[in-house]
């Protein structure tokens, strides 16, 4: 009761407070999460709940969070260049940091390597799923979720203040030279998507949404139970990307994509899922000594793929607005978009900003696993 009602508590005292909503549901579920685990307040027996709870969180999370994918809308040659160019900043960038400090970190540098790159292109969801998938320990997990926590706020503050005007000095602003358009980050944002969520509309929308996810969880166990056979380590793997790729084909069903409650009910097991993951984490189990290298890795990785994308971005010419929203939607996930677009005071970046980063959420699960093994060859 306390990991299912949890979330719950916190999202109502986000919306009740300005300061908490700017901490984030997340950060506050991972503080909750730390303080039960480091006061020793859940006994030790409920080790394998924790672990039942934190493993199936996710499969049943990410095709939730999958079905709103619209590629029909993915139509602009100028963001789907600028996609790529930013993919490709991400992969150099953790390419460098591994040849820099992965031999300092030690035999997780991979999963680390894999993970970052997954979130770096999605987001958060995908690391939670590379997590699960790479199986990294939920000590690092909570450290790169917490230091990039830190990190990207650093980069937001650098972005709105001074990175949206040095880029359009340099890259020019193309087609939103003329854009100038006053919107509020509140205009674009949805504050509780949670407070309909009793009503009877909704719960049959749920209901179907779950049985839909339930079918291709049981689907994706059946492919990766087969491939268990060949290679007993790949289930998860084969388990997480099967999950991935059927959720996508249902995301051209018209009436599948209808369903506007799917992905914050997916959301809402990422919530559970971080506050189980934070409640299993010992900080007197954490090797301190290699977090500096991580820390440097993750700054490396989120500031090197920005200047990197700026840098592509001159050479294939793309403008400033679609290169910073490629930038953070990849860094940051959709989430941010509405507040870049605000301090870019350009509406029109957001459907771009969006789609971009359902593409990105959906290829990380599969970039992050190749780069774990690429890196693992290096």
């Amino acid at each position: 009761m306390f990991y299912l009602l949890s979330p719950a508590l916190v999202l109502w005292a986000c919306n009740r407070s300005k300061i908490l909503n700017k901490i984030g549901p997340v950060l506050l579920l991972y503080i909750l999460g730390f303080i039960v685990a480091n006061l020793n307040l859940i006994p030790a027996e409920y080790l394998k709940l924790q672990n039942t709870i934190s493993t199936v969180a996710i499969p049943l999370a990410l095709p939730m969070m999958l079905y709103s994918c619209d590629f029909k809308k993915f139509s602009v040659k100028t963001s789907l260049k600028s996609t790529v160019l930013g993919v490709i900043a991400v992969v150099i960038a953790v390419l460098i940091g591994f040849a820099a400090f992965g031999s300092k970190i030690g035999p997780e540098a991979a999963t680390i390597g894999g993970a970052l790159a997954g979130k770096c292109t999605g987001g958060t969801p995908n690391l939670a799923a590379l997590k699960v998938m790479l199986g990294m320990s939920n000590e690092t997990f909570i450290l790169l979720n917490s230091f990039d926590m830190i990190i990207c706020f650093v980069y937001l503050v650098f972005i709105m203040t001074v990175g949206i005007k040095w880029s359009r000095k340099w890259l020019g602003r193309g087609r939103y030279a003329t854009t100038e358009q006053e919107v509020s980050v509140e205009e674009l944002t949805v504050k509780n998507p949670y407070k309909d969520f009793g009503k009877g509309k909704s719960i049959i929308q749920l209901l179907k949404v779950l049985l839909l996810t339930l079918v291709i969880v049981a689907a994706a166990f059946g492919v990766a139970t087969l491939a268990k056979r060949y290679d007993e380590n790949i289930f998860t793997a084969v388990l997480i990307l099967t999950i991935t790729t059927l959720a996508l084909l249902f995301s051209m069903w018209k009436e599948v994509k209808s369903w506007d409650k799917s992905y914050d009910a997916g959301m809402y097991l990422i919530y559970i899922f971080s506050i189980v993951v934070a409640s299993m984490a010992n900080l007197r189990s954490i090797d301190f000594e290699g977090t500096l290298f991580i820390v440097l890795w993750q700054i490396t990785i989120v500031f090197g793929s920005l200047l990197l994308t700026m840098l592509l971005a001159k050479i294939f010419k793309v403008d400033a607005d679609t290169t910073i929203i490629t930038s953070n939607t990849l860094i940051n996930s959709p989430i941010f978009v509405p507040m870049i677009a605000a301090s870019m005071k350009n509406r029109d970046i957001v459907i771009v900003g969006v789609t971009i980063g359902l593409v990105g959420y959906a290829l990380g699960n599969y970039l992050g696993f190749g780069i774990y093994h690429l890196l693992r060859l290096l």
